[in-house]
Order: structure tokens, then C-alpha cells, then sequence
């Protein structure tokens, strides 16, 4: 029997035979469910560098890889490196005319700010349209040189997605600017949008100086000369974090490797302390945990899935399980593991890398999905999906450094896989929660791809 008649028969069984994804009732999730609850629970501080909350989870992962029988791939299944970072841990919050607005939802922090605790900040106007216009702006900066240096420049961008296309284009590259330069001196910098951008950790590799905030334009008022402002953070420059890295080893030593990144965001901060009466208890509000239950966790659910299934019947490949950190920070994890290899990748056949796979009405998307060394690997997962129908579509994609599969794309045959629609938790959001993240369809999906392992 050929390796994939050999897949349709032995996934075709583990299915019930049933063939729509539309009537397959998903087989037990408790295990995948157990692991993402855990993961994306307040106690692991949204895996990033708050609170160590990416150490709190390596732990907790090598213990489950102990657990299920996973050997250490490297000693104590730890892969050690460092690189910078920052982290927000403390009192976070904006106030405006004497209300404070919303942690997240009204205002979102970049995280490499500088650390500021002022209940009465000097703000100062910068219009839009002399934002957009350098000689207007060089006077501007002139102008108000004296005053700026202990104040905050507010912009009003709201008018941005009303504009024609020339001005968006040239309003969105001054404001991504703002982003690695103060051209203001200023203490700090708040933009107004009419929708806040997603959350990132980009540009967290070095101290920027100044404070970075993006604000709904609409909780802003008209006019305000001052803000309270207090955000704590702090600066990682060797921040020492692992990839955390198993093996089950099979009838010979070709490998496939399974990949998934542990880390998230972190925190945006602690929100702020209150008394709700005279004679209450002190009381906390607007704390921001980014729980990143589809981003990643389910990810690693599916590679500890994986890893059971290894260990349950001993494959014939030998099969790598590596789970990395550093990933939201820019694949620093895999990146690291790519340079400083715990395994001879001209020996590996495949490395499949799962990110975000939560959801996935609309079926799976596959990238690096058309180069030659993985073209046939694709083919196979199509055909297989054709003859079982378990999902709408396999959509290949061309290779695209999203994830963490890119750093090995000159070291072995290399795929990113994903599950594409709704349900799941917002992208970067702190309601990226278990309760969220529906996994109908995540057994069958578990199942296709575990067809490329054999």
C-alpha cells in the first residue's frame, strides 16, 4: 500500500468514515482544551516578559512533555538564548478632563515607552495638516521648541481613512516614523485614530526615550492642555528565555519536526487602583493580560497532540517537537534554534510549523506551500483532503517570513499551516481566550495534518 492510499485509509478510520467536515462530529478536545485554558490563563501573564510569564510556561510545558513520555531533545528539554525586550509590569493608565479611559479599548501603549507617572501632563496640539507638511511642521518645532521638551504632542489622525489615497499613503509613513524617532523631543507622543492599530512588540530591541500612545480620537476632547499619564515598563537588554524542545524516536533516524511558538504579548500594564467608597477595599481595575489562546496555544496543543500520538504507537520517522518562544519579539526563538541546531536538518524529510489554529470554518491555509521541496508535500494534504472532504479548502500560499517555519526555509523542506475563519478570539486582543477558541473542527484538521508525519 502506497504512503498515500496508506494516509486516506488510516485518517479515513480515525474519522468515523464520516467524510463532510460539515457532519463530522470532532472527536475528544478535552486534552487540546486543557492545554489552552492553561496557557492562556491570568497565572502565565500572557507568556511574554512580564512577570516571566514565558519561563512560567516553559516549565509547564516541560513537565507535560515529561508527562506524555517525550524524551529531552537538549539537556532538561531547554534550549537557553537571550535577546532585548521590554515588558510592562505596574500602574497603567491615561486620564482625560478627569476620567479614565479605557485600558485597551480606548488607548493602547507601546510597549518599549518610557516609564512616566504625571497626573498632570502639558499636552500641545500638533494639527493634522501641519503634521503633514514639512515645512509647516520644521516652524511648528521651532515654535513651541522650548515648551515641547516637557510636554506631549497630541495628533489628531483621525481624518487619515477619509483622505485620498497619496495622503494616506504619506500620513501612514510619518506616523510609522514617529514609531523609531521623536522629531519633537518631546516626553511623549499620543496619535488619535478612529481605530486603534493591533498590538506588537515591534521596535522593543532598544530604548526609544519617550512615551508612545495611540488614543481613540473620539475619547479625546476638543481642546486639553493637560493629560494624567502613568505607564511603568522596563528594559530587558539580555533577557534570557528557552525554547523548549522534545523527541519520540522512531524506526529510523529521518525526521520530521513539529513546530509551534509558546510565547504572546505579555501585559499592558496593571491598570490602576481605586476606592469604590470611603470605607472599601482598595480596588483594581484595567488590567491588560493578552491570553493568546488561538495566538498560540492552540498551536501547542496541536504539537502536544502530535507528541501524544508519537508516543501512543512508535513511529517510523523520528519525530522533533520544538516549541518557541521570542516568536511575537520577531522569531527570535526559531531563529536562534535555526543558527544553533540540536539536530542534523539535512536529515530532516519535513518541518511543519502550526500557528493560530483555532476556528477554521473556511478551511486551512498552507505557506511555503509552492517551492519545490514542499510542493509535493502540499499535493499530498490536498489529495488526501479531496478524497475525505474534512475541509472547505487547503489554500497554498507563497513563502512569507509570518512565522516561525521561515528561519529553517534553507535548512529542510519548511510549511506554516493555519486555520482560516472564524470562531475564534480577537488577534492580539486581550478576548483571545479559551472560551473563545473553537475547536469544531480542530480534531479533523489535527488528524489531516498528522498525515504528513508518516
Amino acid at each position: 500500500m502506497n504512503k498515500l492510499l496508506y494516509s486516506v485509509c488510516l485518517v479515513g478510520l480515525l474519522l468515523g468514515g464520516t467524510l463532510s467536515h460539515r457532519d463530522v462530529q470532532a472527536q475528544d478536545t478535552l486534552y487540546a482544551r486543557h492545554i489552552i485554558r492553561d496557557l492562556s490563563s491570568p497565572a502565565f501573564h500572557g507568556r511574554g516578559a512580564s512577570y516571566k510569564g514565558d519561563s512560567v510556561a516553559a516549565d509547564y510545558l516541560r513537565a507535560e512533555f515529561r508527562r506524555i513520555g517525550v524524551a529531552p531533545l537538549c539537556e532538561n528539554f531547554f534550549q537557553h538564548y537571550t535577546y532585548s525586550t521590554f515588558s510592562m509590569e505596574g500602574a497603567c493608565w491615561m486620564e482625560v478632563d478627569g476620567r479614565k479611559l479605557r485600558n485597551f479599548e480606548e488607548f493602547r501603549v507601546a510597549p518599549w515607552s518610557q516609564t512616566i507617572d504625571c497626573p498632570n501632563q502639558p499636552v500641545v496640539s500638533l494639527p493634522w495638516e501641519t503634521f503633514i507638511d514639512l515645512s509647516r511642521l520644521r516652524k511648528f518645532i521651532e515654535k513651541h521648541q522650548q515648551t515641547l521638551a516637557q510636554s506631549f504632542v497630541y495628533i489628531d489622525a483621525s481624518s487619515l481613512r477619509r483622505s485620498d489615497k497619496a495622503t494616506q499613503d504619506k500620513g501612514r509613513k510619518l506616523l510609522a516614523a514617529l514609531k523609531r524617532e521623536n522629531p519633537f523631543g518631546s516626553r511623549g507622543i499620543i496619535v488619535g485614530l478612529s481605530e486603534l492599530n493591533t498590538m506588537s512588540l515591534g521596535g522593543c530591541e532598544q530604548e526609544h526615550g519617550y512615551v508612545y500612545i495611540e488614543v481613540l480620537a473620539k475619547s479625546m476632547p476638543r481642546r486639553t492642555d493637560h493629560i494624567g499619564i502613568c505607564v511603568h515598563t522596563q528594559f530587558h537588554p539580555n533577557y534570557r528565555t528557552q525554547n523548549v524542545c522534545g523527541v519520540v524516536y522512531g524506526d529510523v533516524d529521518t525526521m520530521v519536526v513539529v513546530t509551534a511558538h509558546y510565547d504572546h504579548l505579555g501585559t499592558m500594564g496593571d491598570g490602576y487602583r481605586y476606592l469604590p467608597s470611603a470605607a472599601g477595599e482598595p480596588q483594581t481595575a484595567g488590567e491588560v493580560i493578552f491570553g493568546g489562546a488561538h495566538d498560540n496555544a492552540s498551536g501547542v496543543a496541536a504539537v502536544m497532540d502530535l507528541a501524544r500520538m508519537a508516543v501512543q504507537e512508535r513511529p517510523h520517522y523520528t519525530m522533533v517537537f520544538m516549541l518557541f518562544s521570542g516568536e511575537e519579539a520577531g522569531l527570535k526563538g526559531s531563529t536562534y534554534a535555526a543558527q544553533h541546531p540540536l539536530v542534523d536538518f539535512k536529515k530532516v524529510r519535513l518541518l511543519l510549523n502550526i500557528d493560530m489554529f483555532c476556528g477554521g470554518e473556511e478551511g486551512l491555509m498552507v505557506f511555503n506551500a509552492k517551492s519545490e521541496s514542499t510542493k509535493p508535500y502540499y499535493e499530498r494534504l490536498k489529495t488526501l483532503n479531496d478524497a475525505l472532504q474534512i475541509a472547505p479548502e487547503v489554500r497554498p500560499r507563497d513563502n512569507s517570513a509570518n512565522s516561525d517555519h521561515w528561519p529553517f526555509r534553507d535548512l529542510c523542506p519548511a510549511m506554516f499551516v493555519l486555520t482560516m475563519g472564524m470562531p475564534y478570539g480577537g488577534y492580539h486582543d486581550p478576548a483571545d481566550t479559551c472560551g473563545k477558541c473553537g475547536l469544531q473542527y480542530y480534531n479533523n484538521y489535527l488528524l489531516l495534518i498528522s498525515s504528513l508525519t508518516m
